[in-house]
């Protein structure tokens, strides 16, 4: 399935995502994840759901941090709680930044697939594709964020989706 999620292009097979979830449970602690999913809205939940994705099952994590009282600054609590999901599928378009990272020698070794499509624009560092949740979603390779040999090809065959959502609290 072909979706656009400006500036990321993305063929998704929906039936491989919701197979990858009833094989594996990338969650860390339960109680995260009905927090994240007490956040969604219906609309918001059925995106997730159309995708394949088992938001039950996903990678939520959670932290508070304590920042200190100083001269400058009163004491503040910030929270944090970030959110992974992976999608099968492959990346079609991505943004100019994420092409850069991604022809690193490091990581892929100049291997950088020509088939993909690069979206330049003056504002690409602040494009997410914003569905209401933190952040937004940013798309991007997995390589970087699961230690797992499946993932070190680019043409591994898995998307991962990151949000962010940070408040004062």
């Amino acid at each position: 399935m072909f979706l656009d999620f400006n500036p990321w292009q993305l063929d998704i097979n929906v039936s491989g995502t919701k197979q990858l979830y009833r094989e594996n449970d990338y969650s860390i602690d339960k109680t995260n994840n009905t927090e994240f999913i007490k956040k969604l809205s219906l609309k918001q939940q059925q995106f997730f759901e159309s995708l394949g994705i088992d938001l039950t099952k996903i990678e939520v994590d959670k932290t508070i941090y304590e920042i200190p009282k100083d001269e400058e600054t009163p004491a503040a609590s910030i929270y944090k709680m970030g959110v992974n999901f992976l999608i099968e599928g492959k990346i079609l378009a991505l943004p100019q930044y994420q092409k850069e990272i991604y022809s690193d020698e490091e990581v892929f070794g100049n291997k950088f697939p020509e088939s993909i499509k690069v979206l330049v624009s003056d504002d690409e560092y602040l494009k997410v594709f914003d569905n209401g949740i933190g952040a937004g979603i940013i798309f991007k390779h997995p390589c970087f964020h699961y230690d797992n040999e499946k993932f070190k090809d680019w043409d591994c065959g898995y998307i991962l989706g990151t949000i962010l959502i940070m408040q004062d609290i």
